[in-house]
């Protein structure tokens, strides 16, 4: 009589998450996220700027060279405060991870919820006068003690984002990304 092998279920790979944005700061956010979660986050940074278009984005996407057994979720972080940027991402195959004003209105949902309109300079007032950690925060850098806030107050900071409406004033959908990463 042959011995029989158990069968184990098959093993699924984590999904590639390739995530355009427009500056430092993002940049920045994304490297701690990459690290936070240990996922596999391409980050492909300022390089495009205002020249995003579905075309960059795919061609972005072949020279990663990615198996086809891989799954590959593609993903746009920018800041609203630019129209004319922001209509070229709603032209594009992507998931979007827009902020309006900007992406410190994500920092500042971990500290409080936002309700009313803001201008990108406001935000940053707000984040400051939030006091604690971000006393004396800085665009393009997050110190490890912000991280930490940062990765303590996630899930608040998710469900204040959830809670606002796109592409309102204030809002951002930073958290789609955070859910995506979470689920793999």
């Amino acid at each position: 009589m042959g011995r029989t092998r158990e069968k184990f279920p098959s093993r699924r790979m984590k999904p590639v998450f390739l995530v355009f944005c427009e500056g430092e700061t993002e940049e920045i956010y994304l490297d701690f996220i990459r690290k936070t979660f240990r996922s596999p986050i391409k980050i492909i940074s300022k390089v495009e700027g205002s020249d995003i278009s579905s075309k960059l984005v795919n061609s972005r996407k072949k020279e990663l060279k990615i198996s086809p057994a891989e799954q590959i979720r593609v993903f746009l972080m920018y800041d609203m405060d630019v129209p004319a940027v922001t209509d070229k991402l709603f032209e594009c195959q992507a998931e979007m991870l827009l902020s309006n004003p900007c992406l410190e209105i994500w920092y500042l949902l971990h500290c409080k919820d936002q309700r009313g309109s803001v201008t990108s300079e406001k935000t940053i007032i707000a984040l400051k006068a939030a006091g604690g950690v971000w006393a004396k925060y800085e665009k393009a850098s997050l110190t490890e003690t912000q991280k930490a806030f940062l990765r303590d107050n996630l899930d608040i900071a998710v469900s204040r984002a959830k809670s606002l409406i796109m592409p309102n004033n204030p809002s951002t959908g930073i958290y789609k990304l955070i859910e995506a990463l979470k689920e793999s």
